[in-house]
């Protein structure tokens, strides 16, 4: 509730107050210029910058400039034709991201003179540097197409890299998270996640690789010669994206090289045999006696825990602090309210979700082996944390989305806001099922065939969480913007 009521209702984006002529207005001509106000401070992209006429034909433009922080004022090159006329605006956000947009607006009268303005007067030198310009301005019609192919796929690629990214670092740290603080196992099944967390890691540092190239192209107009510029390099260097950037890479290599195995004697509460999986906290009181499995119990195998280097803890502090650099809470204020929540948020949603995967894999290898599932210690150890989990990511998320948008309207105008809608849906059923495991499979364990039907409910929430992912991968790279 602290963390809803603090959020200050700011767009991490800019939001487009209004413009000049007004956007779906009826002006009239001549109108050479188009002043458009945003409500933070606007970083034109000038080259991305494109006025159209009623056909649909690019329209030459003189000057892109900022007017003061907040005004962007375009300049054709010529008056605008009558008709319809339509103007896409392109910004660089505070966390290095470009932002887009459009107006339209119609022009009542021509700025031409008729028929005759087509006919070019060989002796009249203004004429000849009318056609001259027409000429040019055709020229520069087809650099802008490549120019927006280019940069329609730079923009794919630094998408794809920013979805790997999330969802591997959501993987790395809430594996991490799992690993010492809830799996109890055989060794050969440590190493298999600590594998998983490498690999994960691994995926890291390659999608930031992408998503930095990808986003030199978009920071030289959408051409790929930006990733040798050095004004594109000293562009997007001074961003806060090259932060969060070089932190993901720092942490995932830390992680990758430090999250070593070392096994450890399990406690004797881990081989408790428990009536009932809330007697934990009785059984950690003074005096009380543990009994333990006995060795070489026919009904279980030797578990083992797991602890990591803590320099992969640095590692994955750094993977969650990276968010807050190239998230859409990157400008939002107060800043350390949104670092936290933002934090808190990737945390819990990490452990919730990489905890049922894996949960999900561990059981499956079990069974595959003809192994017992020997599934209430884990689960039991799980379910405490994945209860903590959800609340904390129903609490982070409901102050970020607010943050975000700003206001409930956008949970339906808005891309954004519709995505939010969809993963609310999604992580709600997950709750559900979460809830059926905790007060109704987890006590019936030591019955026949209770094991297999908790099995089976983590792989759908397993399945419904690769969903949520898929989600918050477009989610991420979403406009919360009309």
């Amino acid at each position: 509730m602290v963390l809803i009521g603090s959020a200050v209702p700011a767009s991490a984006h800019v939001d487009f107050l209004g413009s000049t002529p007004a956007n779906v207005s009826t002006v009239d001509g001549p109108v050479t210029r188009i002043v458009l106000e945003y409500s933070g401070s606007a970083d034109p992209i000038g080259e991305d910058f494109l006025v159209e006429d009623s056909s649909g034909a690019s329209l030459p433009i003189a000057s892109v400039e900022n007017d003061g922080d907040t005004k962007v004022v375009v300049t054709p090159a010529s008056a605008l034709p009558s008709g319809r006329n339509k103007v896409s605006w392109a910004l660089r956000g505070a966390d290095g991201h470009k932002m887009t947009g459009t107006i339209r607006f119609t022009v009542t009268e021509t700025t031409s003179s008729g028929s005759d303005a087509d006919v070019i007067d060989p002796s009249d030198p203004g004429a000849q540097a009318a056609a001259s310009s027409q000429t040019s301005a055709g020229a520069e019609t087809e650099l802008d197409a490549e120019r927006s192919s280019e940069t329609d796929l730079a923009d794919m690629l630094a998408t794809a890299g920013r979805g790997l990214v999330y969802v591997m670092s959501l993987f790395a740290v809430g594996s991490l998270a799992y690993l010492v603080t809830v799996h109890r196992g055989t060794r050969r099944e440590g190493r298999r996640i600590v594998y998983l967390i490498r690999r994960s890691a691994s995926l890291v540092i390659v999608g930031s690789i992408i998503e930095w190239f990808a986003q030199l192209a978009v920071h030289d107009s959408g051409s790929f010669a930006g990733m040798v510029s050095p004004s594109a390099w000293s562009s997007l260097l001074s961003t806060t994206f090259a932060l969060g950037t070089l932190c993901r890479i720092v942490g995932a290599a830390l992680v990758l090289r430090f999250v070593a195995i070392e096994v450890v004697d399990e406690d004797p509460i881990d081989i408790a045999e428990l009536d009932d999986y809330n007697d934990i906290e009785e059984l950690r009181r003074p005096g009380t006696t543990v009994l333990a499995a006995a060795p070489g119990s026919a009904t279980r195998l030797a578990r083992v825990r797991v602890e990591s280097g803590p320099l992969a803890f640095v590692g994955a502090l750094l993977l969650v602090l990276s968010e807050s650099f190239i998230g859409h809470t990157a400008s939002v204020e107060p800043r350390v309210l949104m670092v936290v929540s933002d934090a808190v948020h990737m945390v819990a949603a990490g452990i919730w979700v990489a905890g049922v995967w894996l949960l999900a894999w561990t059981l499956w290898q079990r069974w595959r082996r003809s192994e017992p599932l020997d599934v209430r210690l884990v689960a039991t150890r799980f379910s405490v944390i994945a209860t903590w989990a959800l609340v904390a990511v129903a609490i982070t998320g409901t102050a970020l989305g607010w943050a975000i948008l700003g206001s409930p309207d956008r949970l339906y105008s808005t891309e954004f806001g519709r995505l939010l809608l969809v993963k609310i849906a999604l992580v709600a059923v997950l709750g559900a099922l979460g809830l059926h495991n905790r007060r109704t499979l987890l006590p019936a364990l030591e019955q026949p065939g209770i094991e297999i039907r908790f099995f089976r409910t983590i792989v759908i929430e397993a399945a419904l969480f690769a969903a949520v992912l898929a989600v918050t991968a477009f989610l991420v790279v979403s406009n919360p913007l009309p």
